[in-house]
């Protein structure tokens, strides 16, 4: 065979690789980038999230709506400020919670929370952040495998009939696989971004699909996506 002929393969291979013939996505996986842009948490009115809740051996169900935009309230900094009142009810919805949160770019992030008793539906904590407390963060600096970055924030809380309190929080967000498997009751996600944030008296690790929201965390109770419904 000639000089000439073997160097053909040779300079097809290098014009396959010039012209990008491999699967860029793949190459994203490879380098730690998600390979979607769609949010880790689609934030609309009316979109609905329900969890199995796994702690000590027992279940239990959990359901987290998003309702309208409607002033904070309160008695925060940000009271005035308009954000989607949420909704979150165990079984009985009874035990219910109510937050505050607003988009805000690549960031959802919760103003104000409301906790009420599970036995008399009473009101017993109220809290408020400022600056507000990162629910999730979809920006791609943040969701690069390795990412890691602080949150900083005054918390305020006011249990009804105690003392009023503040403290300085520090969350500390870490990612740590891209495109990892989760298989949840509501289904298996390939794309998926995995967090653990430390800051708390429990380190809490969160995987979220994109397009679709939290699929599970794990933490002091487990909760594992069962169903949602997202707004068109």
């Amino acid at each position: 065979m000639s000089t000439t002929s073997r160097s053909v393969p040779f300079v097809l291979a290098l014009l396959l690789v010039a012209c990008g013939s491999e699967d860029p996505s793949k190459n994203d996986e490879q380098n730690g980038a998600s390979t979607s842009s769609k949010p880790l948490l689609p934030w609309a009115a009316g979109n609905r999230w329900t969890y199995q809740v796994t702690q000590d051996g027992a279940a239990t169900t959990k359901v987290t709506t998003v309702g309208e935009e409607e002033p904070v309230g309160g008695s925060g900094p940000a009271s005035e400020t308009l954000a989607n009142k949420v909704v979150t009810q165990k079984d009985d919805g009874n035990d219910e919670t109510v937050s505050w949160q607003r988009l805000e770019g690549d960031r959802v992030v919760r103003l104000r929370e409301q906790s009420f008793s599970a036995t008399t539906d009473e009101l017993e904590l109220e809290e408020y952040w400022d600056p507000s407390k990162l629910h999730v963060d979809s920006s791609p600096e943040h969701t690069e495998l390795d990412a890691d970055w602080l949150e900083e924030y005054q918390e305020t809380k006011l249990p009804v009939g105690d003392t009023v309190s503040t403290s300085t929080r520090r969350d500390h967000w870490y990612v740590i696989a891209i495109g990892e498997e989760v298989v949840v009751p509501a289904g298996t996600f390939t794309d998926t971004v995995k967090f653990q944030k430390v800051g708390g008296s429990t380190p809490k690790t969160y995987w979220y699909g994109r397009g679709v929201g939290k699929l599970k965390e794990t933490g002091g109770q487990t909760e594992e996506l069962v169903e949602y419904e997202l707004a068109p």
